[in-house]
């Protein structure tokens, strides 16, 4: 049973509790708090409780609708479905089946400003009625005694999109955190439980941006001075330090962005972090060689295959397994030092780097990696379960076409598929290639009690799939929004904005 069920049994005396536990079918309240109420208040409750409610079932109107499951608030006179009915289904002539815990001598269900305008059906003598819940319908009920009086609001919730649909709001778009208009070059990174951005001004100067909130884009801004010409594109970071290569290859560490220390490496690429180290490529006598700072027994340098792509890829990401003593690691495309593109997925498991993709792949640079989840269908009515997956987005072919299917991998790069059609990229949302992907849990809440209505909460967290707390009747959730930062267009210029983008159903408040 939901938790704000449980916590309208509180208002009932101890003497009906056990009885009325087993009636409904739930445990003890799990609140904090426990509220004192006063006697009467507790009868009037006992002797008007809905029991249970449900639709009708009407496969005309929704497969499996006698099975959807509606939550009963006692305490607030709110009955409702906490999880949403699909999209565009039709709500304005369905049957309510409601069942009392005691005798009542009324019962009336009242529409108002729905289709039907205003309408009264007696339910004790019309059960079969359909009411419209487009709009307010209210359910007052009349004890047996004839004194004790309740209403409750009924509210039959529909999803105003559809849940797996991949959503970018173009009001959820700002600006790059640049210090004057119009900049010609950014590279963004995640730094602990901050983004770091690498800004070049249309003058020249760098800007150095941080934030914990991409949500908020509440940016501490400065300018930079640094002791070498950076290449900016080349700016990655591990769990603690920021890497960024010199102009002349000189690998440069810093651990705030601001102060910089020269490690004596000279490096042809910088590919990404492993464990606490940074994989890089460097040239030598013999050809390319792979090569990390700083140094670690756990990882081998090896020589680099003819085939490997040297600059152009997505971003470098590690998974663990408890199949694997060490992580594994990988990226998507790029250009080979032939010039042409790369259409595989290449791994490194700390010893040696492999292709390990099989299928699904294009010719690919400049494509945004990122980590994310996605939903399949169980079988069982309103029931989907949750998989990790990683998206593709964007890049361009080797005739500069930019990609905007976004690609999915449920296998952690071996296998690729296009993603379906509700994943498509806006038509407001440019051509990109080169934007930088970041993922980053915002706090949502909603109140229990009051239609889920939804705002935004202070804080910040790590996500993780219905990671939610509850207080009362809030419930606070976790929700994963992906960030596109800058990119170049089809244009040939950077852009300059920040899109926000997310799975529409991570948005709906978990089910509990």
């Amino acid at each position: 049973m939901s938790l704000i069920v449980k916590k309208s049994l509180s208002l009932l005396p101890k003497k009906l509790l056990p009885a009325l536990l087993i009636v409904l079918g739930v445990a003890s309240s799990c609140n904090k708090k426990e509220e004192t109420p006063t006697e009467s208040l507790a009868v009037t409750i006992s002797t008007v409780a809905v029991k249970n409610f449900n639709l009708k079932a009407d496969s005309k109107v929704l497969s499996k609708l006698d099975t959807v499951f509606f939550s009963i608030d006692l305490k607030n006179g709110v009955i409702f479905n906490a999880d949403s009915l699909p999209k565009g289904t039709k709500i304005n002539k369905l049957i309510p089946v409601i069942t009392f815990l005691t005798d009542m001598s009324e019962a009336t269900i009242v529409m108002e400003d729905g289709e039907a305008k205003k309408d009264t059906v007696n339910y004790l003598t019309n059960a079969t009625d359909t009411i419209d819940f487009t709009k307010k319908v209210t359910l007052n009920v009349t004890a047996a005694d004839g004194v004790n009086k309740y209403s409750y609001r009924i509210k039959v919730n529909v999803h105003e999109q559809v849940p797996d649909s991949m959503t970018w709001d173009k009001i959820a778009v700002s600006k790059l955190p640049s210090r004057l208009p119009d900049p010609v070059m950014q590279k963004s990174v995640a730094l602990d439980d901050k983004v770091v951005s690498l800004i070049k001004e249309n003058d020249n100067t760098l800007t150095l941006s941080t934030t914990a909130s991409l949500y908020d884009a509440n940016w501490q801004k400065q300018r930079l001075e640094l002791p070498f010409e950076p290449d900016l594109q080349s700016l990655e970071a591990t769990s603690s330090s920021l890497y960024m290569l010199a102009d002349d290859g000189r690998l440069f560490a810093s651990a705030d962005g601001v102060t910089w220390t020269d490690t004596k490496e000279v490096w042809a690429s910088i590919i990404g972090p492993y464990l606490d180290s940074m994989l890089g490529i460097k040239e030598t006598g013999s050809g390319l060689r792979h090569c990390h700072y700083p140094a670690s027994t756990l990882i081998a340098d090896t020589d680099v295959d003819p085939d490997f792509p040297i600059s152009g890829r997505s971003a470098f990401k590690t998974i663990s397994s408890k199949w694997t003593p060490y992580p594994t690691g990988f990226f998507v495309g790029g250009v080979k030092p032939s010039g042409e593109l790369s259409a595989d997925t290449w791994g490194f498991d700390g010893t040696r780097w492999t292709v390990i993709s099989n299928e699904g792949l294009s010719p690919v640079e400049g494509a945004t990696l990122v980590k994310y989840v996605v939903y399949r269908a169980t079988g069982k009515p309103f029931t989907d379960k949750a998989y990790d997956a990683w998206l593709l987005i964007g890049g361009k072919d080797s005739d500069s076409k930019y990609y905007r299917t976004p690609l999915v991998s449920h296998d952690n790069g071996v296998t690729w598929s296009a993603g379906s059609t509700l994943m498509q990229l806006p038509g407001f949302l440019p051509d990109l290639a080169y934007a930088d992907g970041i993922v980053i849990a915002t706090p949502l809440k909603a109140d229990l009690a009051d239609g889920w209505k939804k705002t935004r909460a202070l804080g910040s967290g790590n996500w993780s799939e219905l990671d939610y707390t509850t207080e009362g009747t809030e419930i606070t959730w976790q929700c994963p929004y992906i960030y596109l930062i800058g990119g170049n267009t089809n244009a040939g210029i950077l852009s300059d904005a920040i899109w926000r983008g997310v799975l529409a159903r991570l948005e709906f408040t978990p089910i509990i």
